[in-house]
């Protein structure tokens, strides 16, 4: 494309988006106007940001009005490359089910009151979510994954006389693909007991699907042409396509009417001199041996579940301003099926985790979580929708023998048999600048061997850190640091896998309402199935640097 051809399509494209994010702004200010007098702010940023490993600019209006005890934010963001192409999928109104993730894609958040208040909720993005003590949702985040996938969620809790519920939704642009609920109510009056429910009604969802033919991009043929999706001879045309007449590209012909058939018949022979006008087969197909690629996984249509529930239990020992001991235990059993590590199949039914017993302290700006852990028969994991759920949920692996084929996490509990161990937390304020927070799990059990095809006595072993600012210090405005890794021997020789996330964000101030924002984190995805991470390929990084605005 030509620089004149580049400047016509960005004028273009910036004049619609200009007009439909104006729309929006006039209609959302003019309807919250004459109730919002005060706190309303217009927040932006303009800077780079990477997606799909190309570097984009980026330039966003935020505008955040206050109604009453709500907070409405919207988030009218596009990004150009050096051309002055405008990235589409933010503004994409070309069907039905585009319009609606476009515009639910405008919510940057929509929240009522705060968390300790008898209502709260949050729509948009979700930094953190967990539910009771952590066996099944710890460190959740819809977000792991933004901007090159934007998620719109719900964070929500209801306190009433009868109990507390809470709980969330991923994604509305799933149609709520995962969502959990938790149900607490004091049994006795100093002894709650809560009961939770986490379900993924399609593990699939987790796979990116750009023009939403069902078919996730990296085993569909075509992944911005909706009317295609497989191509079995890779020529550039789709087996279904009209003028693909040899779709396993062997020279013999394998599709087309009647007249595609006696033509075909009739060049071979003009080129070696016979007449095949009269043979019986003049009216069948010349390839007697069709080899076309299977039909990929279809996300509407090929489901994969997963679900769980669990029980809790606490008392609390000791309660004062800063001290506090409580005692608890938790129960939580999967719903589903895994892979057998040996037998290849999905059979093996998913297990359940125990901690008869925890300890959760707080003593002045120190709070500490201890547990004894169980996994009676295996095929189970503590915490498992996590900070990484949204990455390992649903994954592609390059086999040699069957080609790209989709795991899920759930396939991967097949691994992990019997296991006990323990788990510490520490979240703690260091003085009135820093905020650090740890966590550590140390399983011994049954870990499956590929090598030895069997199970053996080895560890699993997690590790989370983070580092924050709570307050600025001079022109840093903020800063945040993160790790996490996940079942693996040792998490501390620091060797990536698909469980491992790290991260940073630094905020420095420019002045006159301005921050320069920096943004940095990596990811991991084992494409050839080896069982390993490494190289560029296999490395995800998420790159932003932008200029952030209020006025």
């Amino acid at each position: 494309m030509n620089r004149e051809g580049a400047n016509g399509n960005f004028t273009e494209g910036l004049s619609m988006i200009i007009f439909r994010s104006t729309a929006i702004l006039l209609l959302f200010l003019i309807t919250s106007f004459s109730r919002a007098q005060e706190g309303r702010s217009m927040q932006g940023a303009f800077g780079t940001v990477t997606i799909d490993g190309k570097m984009w600019n980026q330039i966003a209006l935020r505008p955040v009005v206050p109604v009453w005890k709500f907070a409405v934010a919207l988030d009218l963001v596009f990004y150009f490359d050096q051309d002055g192409n405008i990235h589409k999928d933010e503004w994409d109104f070309s069907n039905p089910k585009s319009i609606k993730n476009t515009i639910i894609d405008k919510i940057y958040y929509i929240r009522y009151g705060l968390k300790q208040d008898p209502l709260y909720f949050k729509v948009g993005s979700l930094d953190r979510v967990d539910m009771g003590y952590g066996i099944l949702v710890n460190s959740y985040s819809n977000a792991i994954q933004y901007p090159q996938v934007r998620k719109v969620g719900l964070d929500y809790k209801v306190k009433t006389k009868f109990g507390t519920f809470e709980g969330f939704v991923n994604d509305f642009k799933e149609n709520i693909g995962l969502t959990g609920l938790r149900l607490k109510s004091p049994l006795l009056s100093s002894l709650p007991v809560a009961l939770s429910f986490v379900i993924d009604r399609n593990q699939y969802l987790g796979l990116r699907d750009g023009d939403n033919d069902g078919v996730p991009d990296i085993v569909d043929a075509f992944p911005i042409n909706s009317s295609y999706a497989i191509d079995s001879d890779n020529d550039g045309l789709a087996d279904s396509h009209p003028d693909e007449l040899d779709r396993d590209g062997d020279g013999y012909l394998d599709a087309g009417d009647i007249n595609d058939i006696h033509a075909w018949w009739d060049d071979l022979g003009n080129t070696v001199g016979v007449d095949f006008s009269n043979e019986s087969y003049y009216d069948s197909l010349p390839d007697g041996s069709i080899d076309l690629a299977p039909d990929p996984l279809n996300i509407n249509k090929d489901l994969d579940p997963i679900g769980a529930i669990a029980l809790d239990i606490g008392y609390p020992v000791l309660t004062q301003e800063k001290l506090s001991v409580k005692l608890y235990a938790q129960a939580a059993k999967m719903l589903g099926e895994t892979v057998h590590p040996k037998k290849g199949n999905g059979n093996l039914a998913l297990g359940t985790g125990l901690v008869p017993l925890g300890v959760s302290t707080i003593f002045g700006p120190a709070q500490l979580n201890l547990e004894y852990r169980m996994i009676p028969k295996g095929q189970f994991e503590f915490g498992y929708w996590n900070r990484s759920y949204q990455i390992e949920r649903a994954t592609f692996s390059n086999v040699d023998s069957l080609g790209m084929q989709v795991r899920t996490k759930e396939q991967r509990l097949g691994r992990y048999g019997r296991q006990n161990g323990y788990f510490s937390s520490l979240s703690l304020k260091l003085g009135s600048l820093l905020r650090a927070g740890a966590a550590y799990q140390d399983l011994t059990g049954e870990i499956w061997n590929s090598d030895l095809a069997e199970y053996e006595e080895n560890k699993n072993k997690n590790f989370l850190a983070s580092l924050s600012l709570s307050k600025p210090i001079s022109k840093i405005k903020s800063a945040r640091w993160f790790y996490q890794q996940q079942n693996v021997p040792n998490p501390f020789k620091f060797e990536p896998s698909e469980s491992t996330v790290m991260g940073y964000r630094v905020g420095i101030g420019l002045g006159s309402g301005m921050v320069l924002n920096y943004t940095f984190q990596r990811t991991y995805r084992d494409l050839n199935g080896d069982g390993r991470v490494d190289g560029p390929d296999e490395t995800i990084n998420i790159t932003t640097i932008e200029t952030s605005f209020t006025f």
